[in-house]
């Protein structure tokens, strides 16, 4: 069979392609190599030793359960079981279900994802960033900068319960549209119909993608694919009118600056030094007027435009516009997501908003700025730098609701913060201590790294984190901050000393700052018909492919070999000559023999 690298740029190369359908997708499920690719890839998750509704896990994987669901594929009498459901807190106090497959199929699903992800992802809209490979929260949100520029309205878009309200018939309907296969449907509705066991009680599903699953962002990516094309093919080209160049331009600024080109070109001509000063005195004082005007008309007579970017069910539309103009938009997007994709629009969390107002979009809040103060610019010119600058920001309360919800201080609403600390952490080390404040001081810092009050906000949360932490240091020991604090002063700064095998090293409480990052992603769309990352097999693969037990070196033909794998190397205490292989090579994974294997595990 051919290499499962060579089948998915096959695939891709054919996406881009108008009206081609993919006949023959099932048989690609009979390539053991298509398997291999997609254990490599879900081994390394730490949800790999998580069970569904059986015991199954990434322990044990080889060519006898590769073999054995090829042949269930083949007469088409596998069944995908019901996932394990369990329910994970919102940060709005609501929760959201999770599923939980079983370990074989994950693997069937990572397969399915990989070749429709090849048919599919070519053709995606290039203003669609979650769920997909380079894309992320941050992209989205450099995209609404570089492009919402001097937008007059926002449209808050959200979709109400999108993944458990995900109409199946009609996610079959679009899968049809480019998949003449019906096997390959077949199996695409048994996932759909799988159900799911919450409090040891199966239940049916009858509509929505299991969250959790790993093929369901990308059927929901495919769902929501067709308002992406609605929006770009249909929407935009009836709402956009004319360009910025042909909107009128203001009547006052039109005549100071036909004002002073007529006195720039007074003072060229002009000898005389007292009419000369005088000239240049009015020519500064009428640039002065001009740069607190606004260049255009308000009222964007002969000018409309909007513009528009989603992650997952979540998006965001600029509007060049009035009022009135957005309240259509929104009337039309509601119209085709409940006529087209049986969804409906969450009137709460759908907002119009005037852009001197805020718009909150992936965690962050978005503000057009209406400054109309000037600076040099490189050249030394005066100009307006920042009016119709998109600005990006952390919301009012957010660094107050991660103190809350971490009990770091007394009373929240007080002048003068009271630190407290936290009594979970007591029982850890103090470089554990340390560590589990830096990390989430890192993470939070790391999301919001875009923002212009990225400084400011953070500064003040770390002062809290670290007086909390210095706090729960000090309960540990019995003792108090200020002791704490020289005890591990290290220079200017302060941390605690660990030993490691190279040597004594200090852990310091976060001091690199909280600069905000610039634009560290740049969108590059690939124009060719392939889109698809030609890779080589990964290290996992080749050892699979060559068939001899890395313990006891067997290699007969006849032998099965199967993948044995733990969590965590560090968790191994070296005891046993398996322990010992898998700490010198530094691997979750040993490719062992079925002999091999029984006698790891007795």
């Amino acid at each position: 069979m051919q290499s499962s690298d060579i089948v998915l740029y096959n695939l891709s190369k054919q996406a881009t392609k108008e009206n081609y359908q993919y006949d023959r997708l099932y048989r690609n499920l009979y390539n053991e190599g298509f398997y291999l690719k997609a254990y490599s890839k879900i081994y390394k998750n730490k949800g790999s030793a998580t069970k569904g509704i059986d015991d199954e896990t990434a322990d044990g994987f080889g060519e006898e359960k590769i073999k054995a669901i090829i042949d269930s594929l083949k007469d088409e009498s596998y069944q995908p079981k019901p996932v394990r459901r369990i329910n994970i807190p919102k940060k709005n106090g609501k929760t959201r279900p999770l599923g939980i497959p079983t370990f074989s199929d994950r693997i069937v699903q990572e397969v399915c994802r990989m070749i429709l992800e090849a048919i599919y992802e070519p053709t995606f809209s290039q203003h669609s960033h979650g769920f997909r490979e380079k894309r992320s929260c941050h992209t989205a949100l450099i995209e609404v900068k570089n492009t919402f520029s001097g937008v007059n309205w926002f449209l808050e878009g959200d979709i109400k319960g999108f993944f458990d309200n995900i109409n199946h018939q009609v996610l079959i309907n679009i899968l049809r549209k480019r998949i003449n296969d019906e096997k390959f449907i077949r199996l695409m509705w048994k996932f759909l119909k799988a159900g799911f066991v919450e409090n040891w009680r199966f239940e049916n599903t009858y509509s929505g993608t299991p969250q959790g699953g790993i093929i369901s962002p990308l059927l929901a990516n495919i769902y929501l694919n067709e308002f992406d094309m609605f929006i770009e093919n249909e929407l935009k080209p009836s709402f956009d009118i004319g360009t910025p160049k042909k909107r009128k331009r203001n009547t006052e600024y039109r005549k100071y600056d036909m004002r002073n080109q007529r006195l720039k070109k007074k003072i060229k001509e002009t000898t005389e030094e007292k009419l000369r000063e005088t000239l240049i005195k009015e020519y500064k004082e009428n640039k002065k007027i001009l740069l607190n005007l606004p260049y255009y008309e308000l009222s964007n007579e002969g000018y409309k435009s909007m513009k528009y970017v989603r992650y997952a069910d979540d998006f965001i539309i600029g509007v060049n516009g009035s009022k009135e103009d957005c309240e259509q938009l929104k009337k039309c997007v509601g119209e085709f997501l409940k006529e087209h994709l049986q969804l409906e629009m969450s009137e709460e969390k759908t907002l119009i908003t005037h852009s001197t107002n805020p718009a909150r979009f992936l965690g962050y809040d978005i503000l057009i700025s209406h400054d109309l103060s000037a600076a040099k610019d490189k050249n030394g010119v005066v100009k307006r730098k920042y009016r119709g600058y998109v600005q990006l920001r952390i919301p009012n309360g957010t660094i107050e609701k991660v103190i809350i919800n971490r009990k770091m201080v007394k009373d929240i609403d007080a002048k003068q913060w009271d630190m407290l600390h936290r009594p979970a952490l007591i029982g850890l080390s103090d470089l554990e201590i340390i560590e589990t404040y830096n990390a989430e001081l890192r993470g939070l810092y790391n999301f919001y790294c875009l923002a212009e009050n990225v400084n400011q906000k953070m500064w003040q949360l770390r002062y809290v984190m670290e007086y909390s932490c210095l706090k729960t240091l000090a309960n540990k020991f019995k003792s108090t901050v200020g002791k704490m604090k020289v005890k591990n002063k290290q220079g200017k700064d302060w941390g605690v000393k660990y030993e490691t095998k190279h040597g004594e090293k200090i852990a310091y409480f976060y001091k690199d700052g909280f600069d905000k990052k610039k634009e560290f992603y740049k969108f590059d769309i690939d124009e060719k018909p392939n889109l698809y990352v030609y890779q080589g097999r990964n290290d996992l693969e080749k050892r699979l492919s060559a068939k001899q037990c890395e313990l006891c070196g067997d290699n007969h033909p006849d032998t099965k070999f199967e993948i044995h794998h733990i969590n965590k190397v560090k968790n191994l205490k070296g005891k046993k000559y398996w322990e010992w292989a898998m700490i010198a090579k530094q691997r979750k994974t040993l490719v062992v023999c079925k002999k091999c294997h029984i006698e790891i595990h007795k």
